[in-house]
């Protein structure tokens, strides 16, 4: 699929082809992927979405940027590939422990929820709003331009890390199956992973 560009058959089979041969060797569970390309000025960007196509299955994105489209598809396939490695036995053990493949019938484990979209908003606009003392919360004032329905599962840490960094994300809300309290993993500047379990006992 391409914006603002053509996507030929050479490219194409190109991108089947070097899919089939590279993400095979470690996601052979794999029966969906989606490959965007979009071109501002002389970049070309890529991403690369690839999941099991069940419900609460593995998905990994990866994206990447170059002057050359073969080279930022190249590049994007390379980090997932990387993830893959990095990843191989744990996607495995989480399918024998039933990961991805039991969310073929409901998983009453799962909360559903919304996932929202705002602008960033600048600081300015809460320095006026404590200037008037107003009683509009910044939940109020923020523009919704885009929302998703989404599962927040049940994983181990383990698990919620791993999805995490092959989804691509900075951050991921899951519960935790060891206490069933809402958790958040995310990656800290320095490198390393944060992860919030907070004290819901604490007066």
């Amino acid at each position: 699929m391409g914006s603002n560009m053509e996507v030929g058959q050479s490219l194409t089979s190109f991108v089947e082809d070097h899919l089939s041969k590279e993400v095979t060797k470690y996601f052979d569970k794999a029966v969906a992927a989606e490959v965007h390309f979009s071109k501002q000025g002389h970049m070309f960007k890529t991403l690369i979405v690839i999941n099991e196509g069940v419900k609460g299955g593995i998905a990994v994105k990866s994206n990447a940027e170059a002057g050359d489209v073969y080279a930022s598809f190249a590049e994007a396939c390379e980090k997932s590939v990387i993830q893959l490695r990095r990843y191989k036995s744990r996607i495995k053990n989480y399918r024998r422990q039933g990961g991805g493949l039991k969310s073929v019938e409901p998983d009453f484990n799962a909360i559903d929820a919304v996932k929202y979209i705002v602008p960033p908003v600048n600081y300015n606009v809460f320095a006026e709003m404590e200037e008037e003392e107003s009683v509009q919360t910044s939940e109020d004032s923020l523009k919704i331009i885009g929302e998703k329905n989404t599962d927040v599962e049940s994983l181990t840490v383990e698990e919620a890390i791993m999805k995490m960094d092959l989804q691509d994300l900075p951050a991921l809300v899951f519960i935790n199956k060891k206490n069933r309290r809402i958790n958040v993993v995310y990656h800290r500047k320095d490198g390393n992973i944060s992860w919030i379990d907070p004290n819901i006992n604490q007066n």
